[in-house]
């Protein structure tokens, strides 16, 4: 007998079928591999992770984050921030529950009398206008027992500066005897809200690296045309002083001439002549050109405003309406952030403590409904309503010439208008063709139809069927 192996019945690698590849899931496929260990982008990696925010390593120096609270001291970058946030705040919230079930609709009543109980507004004002311009914000949860339920008795927000992150992304707090890493904190404590997550930057990205730049160009062109004021205010005052007059006489007159602007008269040497050099310049270009144009970049990277910030003094109501739907666009995205942050940590906390076993509810803000809009949208659809019943009745009156209900059925389906149509629906529709008739063969009443064919009645029943009877 020989001793060779049989050939293994086992199938080719390419053959795997997809019950073998569930049950060898490869281990690396429950992990992340391209993680913030062998992170090339993450300078510096050490215990905690460092910001990945190019401006805030080149500029940050020993400020860190402070460099983008000065931002908040430009008069226009910090209006059009607070609009953003305010924006938000303004709108109404709600509370879903995860579904019926009785259980889960208790744990959303619940949320729902601990937010209201809250400053819901402040606190979420709090996280998303600090994310919004620093990439992240934290907020710390006071609890307390409340008979037998656990709730929050009160969040307060805190400065950005005093946390890092480690490679779990979990927060850990700077302190005087650990200003490197950090310590560890206890978990459901501190909310953390991101904005501009990429990859293994639990810091996120604000807007603060672009608002930087226009703000600090904004400012140095202050300083510039603030010398340009003072140089054309007043003309330069000239001297000119006779050979062979001494240095101190010669700064003697020059400390005269200095005041010549707010004096009304000056005494000057005889034989000195004075004379006055007035700063002239051409073209249109000023400073504060300069100064609208950075305010105009300012609102287009905060609030989306591109249309409005460039068409001058001229107005449009196409261009506000524009502008106001752009910054719905990026208040419904910073809702659904913050919407995510809460269902994820707040919520999700609540409901284990007080509901265990319950799903987790969801907190929306709700964009104010547009009336105009909505009666615009349901008079389009029902005139579209209107021209699909009209070409539909064409099709039957047509159909109804066909004696063959197959032939007569292919007809009516060889169009796109019965393509969202049930096979019922159909079958009506072939059974009452003779009712639209027009000519030749007579046909049924359409209410007689209607009452002998429920699903047509259903079908039609928007359609004036006086209109259009067989002859």
């Amino acid at each position: 007998m020989s001793r060779r192996k049989k050939p293994s019945k086992q199938k080719p690698a390419s053959f795997a079928t997809v019950e073998d590849i569930r049950k060898n899931l490869p281990a690396e496929a429950k992990g992340l591999v391209a993680n913030a260990a062998n992170d090339i982008t993450i300078p510096f990696y050490s215990g905690a992770l460092q910001h990945a925010d190019d401006t805030l390593i080149q500029r940050g120096g020993g400020k860190g984050l402070a460099i983008y609270d000065e931002i908040r001291r430009d008069t226009h970058a910090s209006a059009m921030l607070d609009k953003r946030a305010k924006h938000l705040v303004a709108r109404e919230w709600e509370v879903e529950p995860a579904s019926d079930k009785p259980l889960d609709v208790a744990a959303a009543d619940y949320v729902r009398e601990v937010f209201n109980a809250l400053p819901f507004d402040r606190i979420t004002e709090d996280l998303v206008s600090g994310a919004t311009l620093k990439g992240f914000a934290v907020s710390e949860i006071v609890w307390a027992r409340d008979g037998n339920r656990i709730k929050p008795e009160r969040i307060v927000s805190h400065d950005q500066r005093r946390f890092v992150f480690g490679p779990d992304w979990k927060p850990r707090l700077l302190t005087w005897t650990n200003m490197r890493d950090g310590i560890e904190l206890p978990d459901r404590k501190f909310i953390v809200h991101r904005r501009g997550v990429v990859g293994n930057n639990p810091y996120g990205l604000g807007l603060g690296y672009q608002l930087f730049w226009a703000v600090l160009f904004k400012r140095e062109g202050v300083a510039f045309w603030l010398h340009f004021l003072d140089k054309f205010a007043g003309p330069t005052v000239i001297a000119e002083t006779p050979y062979g007059m001494l240095s101190d006489e010669q700064r003697k007159l020059l400390n005269n001439l200095a005041s010549v602007r707010t004096s009304a008269a000056i005494a000057v040497p005889v034989g000195t002549g004075v004379k006055f050099l007035e700063a002239a310049r051409s073209g249109s270009v000023s400073y504060q050109d300069w100064l609208s144009y950075w305010d105009k970049q300012i609102s287009i990277c905060v609030t989306g405003e591109t249309l409005t910030t460039d068409i001058g003094n001229a107005g449009s109501r196409a261009a506000s309406e524009t502008h106001a739907d752009m910054l719905d666009l990026l208040v419904d995205s910073d809702g659904d952030l913050s919407s995510d942050t809460f269902r994820e940590q707040l919520i999700t906390w609540v409901v284990d403590y007080n509901f265990p076993g319950a799903g987790i509810p969801s907190v929306w803000r709700l964009r104010p409904t547009n009336e105009k809009s909505k009666a615009e949208t349901r008079k389009a659809k029902a005139d579209a309503a209107t021209a699909t019943n009209a070409a539909l009745i064409d099709i039957l009156s047509t159909a109804g010439q066909i004696d063959d209900d197959d032939f007569a059925r292919e007809y009516i389906t060889g169009f796109d208008l019965t393509d969202h149509l049930s096979e019922k629906a159909v079958d009506a529709l072939v059974e009452a063709r003779f009712a639209f008739m027009e000519g030749g063969k007579p046909g049924r009443d359409l209410r007689k139809a209607a009452e002998e064919n429920p699903a047509f009645a259903a079908l039609f029943g928007s359609i004036d069927v006086k209109k259009k009877t067989s002859r």
